[in-house]
């Protein structure tokens, strides 16, 4: 028969190895809503950055019509990266006739989170290459004025792919719109935890070829 003192010890001792186990399911249960409160924030963060990036490109886009109809002229294309951007802020041309901007609130071409903002032309009626940098338009084709942004996280690319273009075809029932069409171009394939250039669609270009 067990004195009581044994008795005492051994209950103590289950005492604590059940505590042992309840701390290991506590830490256990710590530890998994931590990492779905973290995926929480980062996405929280993620779905900012769009909305931010698509507030913009939305001003970009209607600084560039405003700036059509002042000049009569589309946005000229700059020799180097950000240099047709820079046109919706400063006149670069010097003495565009009609010239009343700036056209945006941005006194830069560079972005403070991604890479260098800028103005180019291609084609806007047939999907881009792989790349999802618009091909030149030749006679018989539609050009069109994009924005494009260096430097994007592909994760930020694709999910503003879905906010502009909803991510669907709107032809074909069904099928999903690739990021190689629409008004918001990237590459195609864009890895996770890669950078892409997103192409906004701006205006078809008052001079078509």
């Amino acid at each position: 028969m067990l004195n009581n003192k044994t008795t005492i010890t051994k209950l103590r001792s289950q005492r604590g190895a059940m505590f042992g186990l309840d701390a290991r399911v506590a830490l256990a249960i710590f530890a998994g809503l931590s990492v779905v409160a973290g995926m929480a924030v980062f996405g929280t963060i993620r779905q900012t950055d769009v909305t931010a990036l698509v507030s913009e490109l939305d001003n970009v886009g209607k600084g560039y019509v405003n700036y059509a109809f002042d000049t009569g002229i589309d946005v000229p294309v700059g020799a180097g990266v950000g240099q047709g951007f820079r046109g919706l802020f400063q006149d670069t041309a010097g003495g565009v006739v009609g010239w009343n901007g700036p056209y945006i609130t941005r006194s830069s071409a560079e972005h403070p989170r991604f890479g260098t903002y800028d103005i180019v032309q291609g084609r806007m009626d047939a999907a881009s290459p792989a790349t999802g940098i618009p091909a030149a338009a030749v006679a018989g084709q539609m050009q069109g004025s994009w924005a494009s942004l260096t430097l994007v996280p592909c994760e930020i690319a694709q999910n503003l792919d879905e906010e502009i273009d909803g991510d669907t075809d709107p032809v074909t029932a069904g099928v999903q719109l690739l990021p190689l069409d629409g008004n918001l171009r990237h590459a195609n394939p864009c890895a996770a935890g890669a950078t892409t250039t997103i192409h906004y669609l701006l205006s078809r270009t008052m001079t078509q070829p």
